[in-house]
């Protein structure tokens, strides 16, 4: 990212900046995937371990929520700080952002942990249309959280969601091998204290053992 101009009036201070560009995202490249709607177990793998190393170079330097070809969302956090609430595409939300909870890098190993079911799927793990109905779209492949995991300064009761028990992820990602699976589940943990961080998930047996 350049900054190329800064014009200056009375009124106004006008930044341009100048990205890089590239032909396509994620989204358009899994569209465009091979004809059987599979990626290759390597391209997925390799997918996920540069977005992890993304990650765990912008979490080591304190920066969390973005994308990684858009700095708009950039967050610099301390622990436990109040963020907004509204910084990410619904579907790919943390539960304690839909809570309005406060949150640091953990959420961006959620989303990252919806992108990496997508890359199976080729469509959303989650799709609500609220917080509401995301939340229990979560709760159903994951399971109800414990009483004292629910986050306390939140208005949202527990008791306002059904009880279900965890589900396999093969139910909802049924192409996806049992190491995968196992990273998935770390990555969708409901605590976010509990939560892998990238630098752990880049060290997971479905990266040393793709090897």
């Amino acid at each position: 990212m350049d900054v190329c101009a800064t014009i200056r009036t009375d009124q106004e201070i006008r930044v341009t900046l100048v990205f890089e560009h590239v032909d396509q995202d994620l989204k358009n490249y899994l569209e465009k995937a091979q004809p059987q709607g599979f990626l290759p177990a390597g391209s997925r793998c390799d997918l996920m371990k540069q977005l992890l190393s993304g990650l765990s170079f912008l979490h080591a330097n304190r920066i969390v929520h973005l994308k990684l070809a858009d700095f708009g969302l950039a967050r610099i956090y301390s622990c436990h700080m109040a963020l907004t609430p509204v910084v990410v595409t619904l579907w790919y939300r943390a539960p304690e952002v839909l809570l309005l909870s406060t949150y640091a890098t953990p959420v961006d190993i959620w989303s990252t942990g919806c992108i990496f079911a997508e890359m199976f799927r080729r469509k959303p793990l989650f799709c609500g249309d609220s917080e509401m109905s995301q939340l229990g779209k979560i709760f159903d492949f994951i399971g109800l959280p414990p009483e004292d995991e629910w986050p306390t300064a939140v208005t949202v009761p527990r008791c306002t969601f059904a009880s279900p028990s965890p589900r396999p992820v093969g139910d909802y990602v049924p192409e996806m091998d049992p190491q995968g699976a196992a990273l998935l589940r770390e990555m969708l943990t409901f605590n976010p204290l509990r939560r892998i961080s990238a630098q752990k998930a880049l060290e997971h047996p479905y990266f040393t053992e793709m090897v």
